[in-house]
């Protein structure tokens, strides 16, 4: 660490930059660098005491990333390490202050204060059912992605996809998941290998869930599946993976040859926000993915938008459904099975987005700002095959209908208040027909003569 700069302060961009410098090395080969900048920049501009604390339990998380990845990873400069581990030392220390904890228990004050923990649903199933199987981190490791070059890899073994609780020879259980399996080769990702129709309802999809420390797991995912009654511990979800601690994001993934084409936050245990969207987009951005162009679906999977879009929108899906001219409104075909008998939830949605756009002061409660809200999301509803839908009658009156429900009519304005009768105005004289001016006279028209 000799030569090194020893913080006090968090550094500017420009210092951070100068520090960390190396001779040769180009800092866009470097994404979690790249990442690293980008935080230092957030947090310099922002003005909110709670906010930067939030920006530093990021930066404190993406260098301890960076600290444990650089001696593996190619365009990751060995040279910078002295300095990354200054400010990582400095971040640490002034997070256990600010948060008066210790700097042994700090990254477990941080998962539990900003990661994502279970939901009711979760904490019954899994504390109350003891329906889940929970991995050690040892375990989970031959789950875990790698990225090189913006492309994911996944461990790959015969077997893998089948996984099971199911029961021994001596009357007890063995879970498949918790074993070592042989012949593993690191491959280019799949989500397919994951994918469990019976769970998520769509092929290729697959179960993901990222860690507060940025390493993302996928697997195949079982519920109800070989010996997995209550209290066996034998199903397979979202908290599995990291023994129901907070995540970062958990929900579903769609990756073919190592890229991601769509992600999910559909995670019934944790029920991710938009804020944990982000961070996750931005972590997948920290691995060199190029998240511009990811199909971004909510919980629902009703509305979708691009990455680019979402990220521009600061994770409002009403407004980059709205305002963005990329956007696509998405009903995929496995949604549009759902929508007869989930009519009700579909209108709460709309209704939530109207109340979103209306309160962002996209559009305003008249008849022409509903106008606007309906035939926009009308304009486009389209099917995954580009193909163009209104199922189940989806129509703009439909919509207009959905939001005079829960809102009530459009307001009418007020009229203006009638003028006293002793006070009503003197009436206009009646207009002068106007004078005639002495300026030079046009000569007389010449009679025509025969």
């Amino acid at each position: 660490m000799a030569g090194a700069r020893a913080y006090t302060t968090t550094p500017t961009l420009e210092q951070w930059k100068k520090d960390s410098s190396v001779a040769l090395a180009r800092r866009q080969d470097d994404a979690i660098l790249c990442r690293i900048d980008d935080l230092l920049v957030q947090y310099g501009a922002n003005g909110s005491a709670f906010g930067r604390i939030q920006l530093k339990a990021d930066l404190f998380f993406t260098l301890d990333y960076w600290l444990k990845v650089h001696g593996r990873t190619p365009g990751m400069a060995k040279g910078r390490q002295p300095a990354v581990y200054e400010l990582y030392k400095y971040t640490a220390h002034s997070l256990a202050a600010a948060l008066s904890c210790t700097i042994n228990t700090l990254p477990e004050y941080l998962e539990r204060h900003f990661g994502r923990k279970l939901s009711y649903h979760g904490e019954h199933l899994d504390l109350v059912g003891q329906f889940a199987t929970y991995l050690t981190r040892a375990e989970v490791e031959k789950y875990r992605l790698s990225f090189r070059k913006g492309k994911a890899y996944m461990w790959m073994w015969p077997g893998k996809g089948h996984e099971l609780t199911r029961p021994t020879a001596d009357g007890g259980l063995v879970t498949q998941e918790r074993q070592q399996p042989k012949g593993m080769k690191l491959v280019l990702a799949e989500s397919e290998s994951a994918s469990n129709k019976n769970v998520f309802g769509l092929k290729q999809w697959g179960g993901f869930a990222m860690s507060m420390g940025r390493d993302l797991y996928m697997a195949r995912h079982h519920c109800g599946e070989g010996s997995a009654g209550p209290g066996s511990g034998g199903n397979f979800y979202h908290s599995s993976y990291l023994a129901g601690d907070p995540v970062l994001c958990a929900g579903t993934i769609l990756i073919e040859q190592g890229i991601i084409k769509a992600v999910c936050n559909d995670s019934g245990h944790y029920q991710p926000d938009q804020a944990n969207f982000m961070s996750f987009l931005q972590a997948l951005m920290m691995h060199g993915v190029n998240v511009q162009n990811i199909a971004i679906y909510d919980y629902d999977r009703r509305h979708c938008v691009s990455g680019r879009d979402f990220l521009q929108r600061r994770g409002n899906f009403a407004q980059a459904l709205l305002l963005s001219d990329t956007t696509a409104y998405r009903a995929n075909s496995a949604a549009k099975g759902r929508y007869v008998s989930e009519k009700i939830e579909h209108k709460k949605r709309v209704a939530a987005l109207w109340k979103q756009a209306v309160d962002g002061h996209i559009v305003a409660n008249t008849l022409e700002g509903r106008l606007f809200f309906a035939e926009k999301l009308l304009s486009n509803y389209v099917r995954r095959d580009g193909q163009r839908t209104h199922a189940y009658d989806v129509n703009t009156t439909w919509i207009l209908e959905v939001i005079a429900t829960y809102y009530g009519p459009v307001p009418t304005p007020r009229p203006a208040p009638p003028v006293p009768k002793g006070r009503q105005p003197p009436p206009l004289p009646p207009r002068a027909p106007p004078k005639r001016t002495n300026g030079p006279q046009l000569p007389p028209r010449p009679v025509r003569t025969h």
